[in-house]
């Protein structure tokens, strides 16, 4: 392969560059360029959920997909207003709380059931958490710098992950449910999210340069959360990717996982502070 690379990684990175350009693009744009990029990848998640856990129904994807989209769809023609940020932290209290109370062993468990209609249910809260996240943060500023920090640091945490659990291995993070993550991998993305979140901040002058980097870190041990959970999803159904639609990485929820956990937090870790001075 070029440069010595895996087939593996090369595909990953031909993708990433590939992927790349568009991503940001729509994302600088936001408004309906941003919605239309949140629906698309939010239907293709949605359909990989329901495939995945022997869900899916034309009907009933039908109204899934609605459910997923309508929140993302209000937040992208009000635009940023101080008033959605109580219903933003009471909505994703309740996605989280119903993703919470349905572990992955549950969700295996159902498949094979008349119950499996359930795991819908579950699906449209982790897609819709993070699609209604995304939308709201990309009402925050002018530019859409707050939702590209997010990305980058969820990207950088993969990327550092990789290269520190390849290159230095050791002891393993959670073996029963992703025997290949270590944690060298686990700090190794830590430390990369901390330094791209430095330079974002100093080159876009977003946030405090002092602790944008710790902020960085955390939201990649949340990312990494947000991986391991996916992982324990398809270990107990026994599937190795959600999909096959991206050359080397699998499916969309396989690209995205970190993302889905990563970006509700930053919503909250946003919104609760305007809230508090609302009350105040």
């Amino acid at each position: 392969m070029p440069l010595g690379l895996s087939d593996n990684l090369f595909k990953r990175i031909v993708s990433a560059l590939t992927l790349l350009p568009l991503v940001l693009g729509l994302v600088y744009m936001g408004g309906w360029w941003f919605f239309a990029l949140l629906a698309v990848g939010g239907l293709l998640m949605f359909k990989e959920w329901c495939q995945l856990t022997n869900c899916f129904n034309n009907s009933s994807f039908v109204l899934g997909a609605i459910a997923i989209l309508i929140f993302p769809a209000i937040v992208t023609i009000f635009g940023s207003d101080g008033r959605f940020d109580i219903g933003l932290v009471t909505l994703l209290f309740v996605l989280s709380a119903g993703l919470v109370t349905t572990p992955p062993h549950k969700i295996a468990a159902q498949v094979s059931s008349p119950k499996s209609k359930n795991n819908m249910s579950v699906g449209i809260a982790y897609v819709g958490m993070a699609l209604t996240s995304l939308a709201w943060l990309r009402t925050q500023d002018n530019h859409g710098l707050i939702v590209i920090w997010t990305f980058f640091t969820v990207w950088a945490m993969d990327v550092g992950g990789y290269f520190a659990g390849k290159g230095i291995g050791g002891p393993k993070l959670a073996p029963k449910l992703s025997p290949k993550k270590t944690w060298a991998g686990l700090i190794g993305g830590m430390v990369l999210a901390a330094g791209v979140s430095i330079a974002i901040s100093i080159i876009f002058d977003l946030g405090d340069p002092l602790l944008m980097p710790f902020a960085g870190a955390l939201i990649a041990v949340v990312a990494q959360l947000g991986d391991l959970y996916e992982s324990a999803v398809k270990r107990s159904l026994n599937a190795k990717d959600s999909g096959n639609l991206i050359p080397g990485h699998g499916g969309i929820l396989d690209r995205v996982d970190g993302l889905v956990f990563a970006a509700p937090i930053v919503a909250f870790a946003m919104a609760v502070p305007s809230l508090s001075k609302g009350v105040a």
